[in-house]
C-alpha cells in the first residue's frame, strides 16, 4: 500500500488521512495542514481501482458495496497503519483519522467493527455501510462528522443511520450539517478544527 509520512512537531496532532474516491495520499494534505500546521501526517492510498480511480474497497455501483472487499481491505488497512506506527514509534491511540467520503466510510467501519485502538476521527460526508455485527462499547471514541442536506451521494437516511450506530454504542458524536452537496467546504473544516483544538 502506497503512503506518505511526514513527521511534524512534537506538540502537533497525529493525523491519519484517508482520501475519497479518485484521490490519493496527497489529496487531504492541505486540509491536514489547516487543521494543525504542526501535525505529523500518515496518508494512505487505497489499493482498489475503479475505472482508474483509487478507492479503499470495491463497490458494484453507486452505494452498492462489496462487503467481502470491505472486510479484506479493512484488515489490510489496519495492518498497514499498525506497521507504520510501529516503525515510526507512534502509539495507535495518538492517531486522529481524517477521512472523506470513501475514506470516511472505511474509517467508520473500522471504528464500528474492529477493536482498533484509534479513538478519534473527523469524518467528512460519511455514511452507514449497513454492517452492524459488533457489540463492544465505543465509549472512548470521539467522532466529529459532517453531513449535507443535499448530498447527491449520501442520503439523509444513510448518514443518520451511521450516527445512530455510533451513538447506540456510546460513542461521543459531534455532527454538523451543511448544504454543500458532497463537497468539502471551508466552513466545515473550520468547525472540525475548532473541535480538534479542544481535544
Amino acid at each position: 500500500m502506497e503512503y506518505l509520512f511526514e513527521r511534524g512537531k512534537s506538540q502537533g496532532k497525529k493525523l491519519l488521512l484517508l482520501h475519497g474516491t479518485g484521490g490519493d495520499e496527497t489529496s487531504l494534505l492541505e486540509i491536514a495542514r489547516y487543521l494543525d500546521e504542526d501535525a505529523t501526517v500518515l496518508s494512505l492510498r487505497g489499493t482498489v481501482q475503479e475505472s482508474g480511480m483509487n478507492r479503499f474497497f470495491k463497490r458494484n455501483g453507486l452505494n452498492q458495496f462489496d462487503l467481502v472487499s470491505l472486510e479484506v481491505e479493512s484488515d489490510r488497512l489496519i495492518q498497514m497503519i499498525t506497521s507504520v506506527s510501529e516503525e515510526q514509534q507512534i502509539a495507535l491511540e495518538e492517531w486522529i483519522i481524517v477521512g472523506y467520503s470513501n475514506g470516511a466510510n472505511i474509517a467508520a467501519h473500522m471504528l464500528l467493527e474492529r477493536q482498533i485502538r484509534i479513538k478519534q476521527a473527523i469524518l467528512l460526508h460519511p455514511m452507514s455501510l449497513g454492517v452492524d455485527t459488533q457489540y463492544f462499547p465505543l465509549s472512548e471514541r470521539k467522532i466529529w462528522l459532517s453531513v449535507s442536506q443535499n448530498d447527491p451521494i449520501v442520503s439523509k437516511e444513510a448518514s443518520n443511520k451511521l450516527i445512530e450506530q455510533l451513538k447506540n454504542r456510546q460513542a461521543e458524536v459531534t455532527a454538523i450539517t451543511t448544504n454543500s452537496g458532497h463537497q468539502i467546504t471551508i466552513d466545515e473544516i473550520e468547525q472540525a478544527k475548532k473541535w480538534l483544538d479542544e481535544r
